[in-house]
This record gives structure tokens, C-alpha cells and sequence, in this order.
């Protein structure tokens, strides 16, 4: 299994240390203190305005846009490198994959302005050709996103989706608990709502496959209310499901951990890498963090960090209920991805997109992730914990061992593909379960913790802003979410101070 949470020793080089193993364009370094173990106990250094915690791509472009704005910044971030839930891995030849949140759409106007701010640029996903729709030992091509459905299925489909968009229409973006059916939502699982609404075998594994990949948990353990908003605030059902024109339009080229390595690279020595943070103190003046490298004293704090990992730190004065119970109980989905590298792109030959969409448990989802240029080919997959019992549950056998787990991936590309697609030159994982400073992928909500801690996930707490993918208004989960966020809780700041 590919791991990039340990830099440092595998022979990698000093520039990989910092950046915790990605690939880097030569002079992308990041500033950094001596590690935590050189001291005796953390350094207190110079006072700042503001201490940012998590190196992600929210931190960072709060840091940012407090940095633009004329106030002394510092980032703090466990990990050894920056990017949180977004890294490219190494395939060789200066060619890199990504191993976390990669995509970008239509409507992604925050996420968009910057990487264009950064001087970065996107590519379309690639889709030409036919795309392959496989269930109950059926292979079909189809022309995406045209799925090949049953009339029955099609039509139920529709309908099932025409009520979840006018459901959808009634949740508030910014406040989805005061929405006229909230306690009703937020008391079931949307995968209950299927049960009773399905009235098509086809459609209900559609979208449990679907709503399964995108939000990274089983739909019987996500909140109606929670997809509701999210149908609601991402653009609706065809733009999260779609490529061309939906949220998987584009990459960005050189991969998606760039936008924080870009950001990461003008702040210099203002991010600390390797510092978790422990304790954050608020007193009456100002708020102390004490990290394992250093102790900082500000004005204000972000912590933008998933509300599950920010339980790790230990707030003086405590918490309020409300916060602190959020943090208790907020858990984010399951998946991490698997890639299988060749020579080429063979599918394209033969008129394949490399995009398909099965019942096959070890391939729910399959996309073609290859480089802008073409000069290799490599297609992903999506595993994880979840499934409702739909062709979507992995056995623990192939989740507990990589082995198994290599040979059910390949036979079943195989199956999509043809011979050559179980000849790899290379295969990769990258688990999110086993992160050491990330509680798993893209987050989700279970019943009632909407409508039980509201705001909690973005209210201030005296001196302390809440950042990340989780406190967005639009686009929660995405990276154009932890954008904004980004800048939400910078202005937050700003207007403070």
C-alpha cells in the first residue's frame, strides 16, 4: 500500500520530506523550523495577529487572504506536508496522480479564481468516447452521460429525482436546520428515503452508487437532510453526477495539491510543518497555542481542520456543549482509491473513455485519471466501508488485504476492459482510513446532527474562527467549499481585528 504519511524514510529527498513525499516543480519549497524533537519542549516565538491550524487548502487560503490583507500569520500543521485531503502521488517520469479531492466544475467560482490566482491552470477530464455501464453481468457502452436505463428505471429515476430536487428547493444554504421539514429529514437516512421512493430495483442502486461515491459513506448512514443540501447548495443531482458540465469536469494540471503547495510556497516560513498543535488558551487579551515545535501567542485563532480531528486539541476555557458535542460525533466517510498505472491509455483505442459505472464490488466507479498529454494511462477506483448490501460493500478480506484487494481490482478492470487492463505497470492505494492527522475523506452527517448542532461547525468561539470543507455554505465536501470557507472565516477575523 502506497502511504504518504511518513516521509523521511524511504530515502526521500529533503524537498520530498517537506512536502511529505509529493512531486514538486523544482523550487516549490516550504520554510520550516527545526523539527519538535531538537527542543526540549515547544519554542515560544514572536507574537502574530493570527495563528492558523491546518495547512490545507482552507488554512491556507485563510492565511492568505490575511497576509493580503496586512496581518502576521502563522500556519501550524501536524502533517509533514500541506494539501490535507488532497495529494499527488508519484507515478514516475515526472507524470503524478492524485490521491485526494482532485476535480473541479462549472459554478466552482471560488476554487476557480484561485488556482487561477496562483497561475495555475485546469484540463477537461477525459471523456471521449463510449463509457461503460455493467449490472447484473450486463456490459453496455453508452455515451456519457446518456445511461443505458430501462424505461421503468429511467422513469422512476426521474421522478425520484424530480422530489429530491423540489425537497432540495426548501433547505436554506446557510441554514439548512430551519428548513419547514427539517426534524422530519433530519431524522432518516437518505438511504431510508430510497426504500420508500424507489419503486425501480435500477434507479434505487443508482443512486445508491452514486450518492455512495460523492459523500464517501453509505446512504443509510447519511442524513436526508444533509443530501438535501447538498443537492442544493452543489448545483443539484445532474451536476453532481455529471462530468462534462458537472463537478468532474476538470483537473488541475500538476495535480490539485499544487493550489496548497502554491499558497504554501508564498508563505514561507510563516507554515510550520511537523507541529500539532495540543492546547489552544483563550484569555481575556489574547489566545496562546502551544504546539510540539512551538508556543505562539495572537489575537485570534482558525482551526480549520474536520470537526473530528480539531477534538484532538484541548481548549481552555472548554468548549461549549454544542461545539464540543459536534466534535464528539462528527465522523466523515470511509473511501480511499486505488489506481492502476500502464504504458498508455489503451482503452482510448478502442474507443473507450475509461469512465464506467458497475455493480462489480471492487469497481463501482471507474475514471480515467490520466495525465493532460496521454503519455500514460491510469484508471481509479473508489473502495471504502460503505454499501447498503448493493454491490457496493467490500468483503473484509479484500479491505484487509492489499493482495486481495490488487486482484479484485484488476480482475474486475478486466472484466471492463479487456486483458490488457490486468497488466499494470504499476498499481497504487492511497488509504484514507489510516491517515495519521486526517479522520478519513469527504465528510458527511449522520441523522439529527443537523438540526441538533446547527452552526456549531462555523460559529466563533470567543477568539476561535472554524475553517475547512465542513463549515461551507456551498459546496460542502469540495474543494471550492474549503475555499470558501477559507475566506469566510479570514474576513471573520479581519472585521475582529
Amino acid at each position: 500500500m502506497r502511504k504518504t504519511g511518513n516521509p523521511g524514510k524511504g530515502g526521500l529527498s529533503r524537498r520530498q520530506v517537506l512536502t511529505g513525499g509529493a512531486v514538486v516543480p523544482a523550487g516549490l519549497m516550504l520554510g520550516r523550523v527545526p523539527p519538535a524533537e531538537a527542543w526540549c519542549g515547544p519554542r515560544r516565538i514572536r507574537p502574530v495577529d493570527v495563528v492558523v491550524v491546518g495547512a490545507g487548502i482552507s488554512g491556507l487560503t485563510a492565511a492568505r487572504r490575511l497576509v493580503q490583507a496586512g496581518r502576521s500569520v502563522l500556519v501550524l500543521e501536524a502533517n509533514d506536508r500541506v494539501g490535507g485531503r488532497t495529494v499527488n502521488l508519484d507515478v514516475g517520469n515526472g507524470v503524478i496522480t492524485e490521491g485526494g479531492g482532485e476535480w473541479v466544475g462549472p459554478g466552482q467560482d471560488r476554487v476557480l479564481a484561485l488556482i487561477d490566482e496562483l497561475g495555475l491552470s485546469t484540463f477537461k477530464t477525459h471523456v471521449e468516447g463510449n463509457s461503460i455501464y455493467l449490472r447484473n453481468g450486463n456490459r453496455q457502452t453508452y455515451a456519457d452521460p446518456d445511461l443505458p436505463l430501462g424505461p421503468d428505471a429511467l422513469a422512476d429515476f426521474v421522478q425520484a429525482a424530480t422530489k429530491l430536487e423540489e425537497m432540495a428547493a426548501t433547505v436554506p444554504a446557510e441554514a439548512p436546520w430551519v428548513a419547514p421539514d427539517a426534524l422530519e429529514w433530519d431524522g432518516m437516512t437518505f438511504g431510508q428515503w430510497l426504500d420508500a421512493n424507489s419503486l425501480s430495483a435500477e434507479a434505487k442502486w443508482l443512486f445508491t452508487l452514486v450518492f455512495t461515491i460523492i459523500v464517501a459513506e453509505d446512504p443509510h448512514e447519511s442524513s436526508l437532510l444533509r443530501i438535501l443540501h447538498a443537492i442544493g447548495s452543489s448545483g443539484g443531482i445532474a451536476h453532481m453526477f455529471n462530468t462534462t458540465g458537472g463537478a468532474q469536469e476538470s483537473r488541475v494540471v500538476g495535480g490539485s495539491q499544487l493550489i496548497s503547495l502554491r499558497m504554501a510556497e508564498d508563505l514561507g516560513r510563516q507554515v510550520i510543518l511537523g507541529s500539532p498543535v495540543t492546547e489552544i488558551r483563550q484569555t481575556s487579551e489574547d489566545v496562546v497555542v502551544t504546539s510540539e515545535s512551538v508556543e505562539v501567542q495572537c489575537k485570534r485563532v482558525i482551526v480549520a481542520m474536520a470537526p473530528a480531528d480539531a477534538d484532538r486539541i484541548r481548549f481552555v476555557p472548554d468548549l461549549p456543549v454544542r461545539r464540543a458535542a459536534l466534535q464528539r460525533k462528527w465522523r466523515n466517510g470511509t473511501e480511499s482509491k486505488l489506481f492502476a498505472v500502464y504504458d498508455k491509455p489503451f482503452w482510448r483505442d478502442d474507443g473507450l473513455s475509461g469512465q464506467a459505472i458497475t455493480d462489480l464490488p471492487t469497481a463501482p466507479y471507474v475514471a480515467d485519471n490520466s495525465p493532460p498529454d496521454g503519455r500514460l494511462g491510469i484508471l481509479v477506483t473508489f473502495i471504502g466501508t460503505a454499501g447498503s448490501g448493493d454491490g457496493l460493500k467490500w468483503s473484509d478480506a479484500v479491505l484487509n488485504d492489499p493482495t486481495a484487494r490488487r486482484a479484485a481490482f484488476l480482475d474486475s478492470l478486466t472484466t471492463l476492459f479487456g486483458p490488457k487492463a490486468g497488466q499494470p505497470a504499476q498499481y497504487l492505494e492511497k488509504d484514507w482510513v489510516h491517515e495519521p492527522w486526517t479522520n478519513g475523506c469527504v465528510s458527511t452527517r449522520a441523522p439529527g446532527t443537523l438540526t441538533r448542532y446547527t452552526n456549531a461547525a462555523r460559529e466563533p468561539v470567543g477568539q476561535v474562527h472554524w475553517a475547512g470543507t465542513e463549515t461551507a455554505i456551498l459546496n460542502e465536501g469540495y474543494m471550492d467549499g474549503a475555499v470558501s470557507a477559507g475566506e469566510r472565516a479570514a474576513k471573520e477575523v479581519g472585521d475582529a481585528l
